[in-house]
């Protein structure tokens, strides 16, 4: 009996833990983001304030170049990746990683906007990256907490219980994949009408 109240207590704190892991590694890389933006200067920061002037200027005129192919793969393959890394011990260490990877990535354009534009940059980083975040982040936390779960299972040579190859774990892994193609159709769709409203307003 009290193995079982054991293995029912621990388990949410084993997600907890592991949970916390990958949004440390988030927070440090977007960290990362942030003061690599700060930190261009120069003939760079020159050069990012001609680039994101000119992207405003032309989603202000709906001519933004945005396909939806590579705008899927830009949402899928982290969770790809997630998913991959959950296959093998070396997701114990490549999957947090890989969340600072994409903490770095989501928090460096938004910097960026910041650093140009001031507090109205917030707007249309938040439009471009934040958005649809509201969709992919949940489904790659989702994704890399189980993942990061049953690679330290294998790293341990344990068989364990659940994990990612429980049918439970399946249906996440479906439904952090409809989440994360959303974002991407989200991103496709509707946030170039509202990035072209954001634009004329910044600039």
């Amino acid at each position: 009996m009290g193995v079982k109240l054991r293995k029912k207590w621990d388990l949410p704190l084993e997600r907890k833990a592991a949970f916390a892991v990958l949004a440390v590694s988030f927070l440090l890389g977007g960290g990362a983001g942030c003061l690599f933006a700060a930190l261009s200067g120069g003939a760079g920061a020159e050069e990012l304030c001609a680039y994101l002037s000119g992207y405003l200027g032309l989603a202000a005129e709906g001519e933004l170049p945005r396909g939806l192919w590579p705008l899927m793969w830009g949402q899928l393959k982290y969770l790809l990746a997630a998913f991959a890394l959950s296959l093998t011990a070396l997701g114990v260490a490549g999957l947090p990683v890989l969340f600072g990877i994409r903490g770095f990535f989501f928090v460096f354009p938004v910097a960026c906007f910041c650093r140009v534009f001031g507090g109205r940059g917030l707007f249309p980083a938040f439009l471009l990256v934040g958005l649809s975040a509201l969709l992919w982040a949940p489904a790659l936390f989702l994704m890399g907490t189980s993942g990061f779960l049953t690679a330290r299972q294998l790293l341990r040579r344990t068989s364990g219980e659940g994990g990612l190859f429980s049918p439970v774990c399946w249906y996440q892994a479906g439904a952090c994949l409809c989440l994360t193609l959303a974002a991407g159709l989200l991103e496709f769709w509707i946030v170039p009408a509202l990035l072209c409203a954001a634009a004329r307003v910044v600039l």
